[in-house]
């Protein structure tokens, strides 16, 4: 393997149809930071995919033959270090939600464009989390529950508040002048707190989390 392949992020797409898939694969190519290994149109491709090339990044489409939610369970599960990220039509909030339980980095509605799409594979390849805008107010109340008592310091509520803005964690680090290091340090600290699964969660429930603590204004 080359360098220059070393410092890009390998993709598998999987969806079975076979136009939007090649349209999905034309607008990854357009970034000099992702490189799609493979491509599948059902679970069994998904999973035989994942075998040969272990990918940093795993595009599902939900309504694929085989069932793309039981696909994801399964990367999830045998290659926990690939992030999986839903690509689908569905903006049913139960799809959403089941997706982000089983442990999903990202759920990506297809109507996105070209650059979006690329900025969230790459923002998902470092270790972030992206759910469509459109798809966040709507599945906040569906997650909405008790807060925790996180006892967050006002650090971990400053990160949280700009994570419930979708900021990435090197946008946090600027903005509160600070290190990645202690950005990613704040949000491990967080995630472990509040019990939530992924910055996608916690940003879904930070208006809860915030308004729970001492002196909370919420968002």
């Amino acid at each position: 393997m080359s360098g220059a392949d070393k410092e890009r992020s390998h993709v598998i797409v999987v969806d079975d149809h076979a136009i939007f898939r090649m349209g999905v694969i034309q607008s990854l190519s357009l970034s000099d930071k992702i490189e799609v290994v493979g491509e599948g149109a059902d679970r069994d491709d998904a999973l035989a995919l994942m075998g040969k090339f272990s990918p940093d990044v795993a595009l599902i489409d939900i309504s694929m033959p085989g069932d793309g939610l039981e696909a994801a369970r399964e990367i999830v599960t045998r290659w926990p270090a690939t992030r999986t990220v839903m690509l689908t039509a569905s903006e049913e909030d139960e799809d959403v939600y089941r997706a982000l339980k089983l442990g999903a980095s990202g759920y990506i509605l297809k109507g996105i464009s070209a650059r979006e799409l690329i900025a969230a594979v790459e923002a998902v390849a470092t270790g972030e989390t992206f759910l469509s805008p459109s798809l966040a107010s709507r599945l906040l109340n569906v997650l909405r529950v008790r807060p925790p008592d996180a006892n967050l310091s006002g650090q971990e509520k400053n990160v949280l508040e700009h994570i419930a803005k979708g900021m990435t964690n090197s946008e946090i680090a600027e903005v509160m002048g600070i290190s990645l290091k202690t950005v990613k340090f704040h949000v491990t600290n967080t995630l472990a707190k509040t019990g939530a699964k992924n910055r996608v969660q916690l940003a879904l429930l930070a208006r809860d989390l915030l308004d729970a603590q001492p002196g909370g204004q919420g968002l």
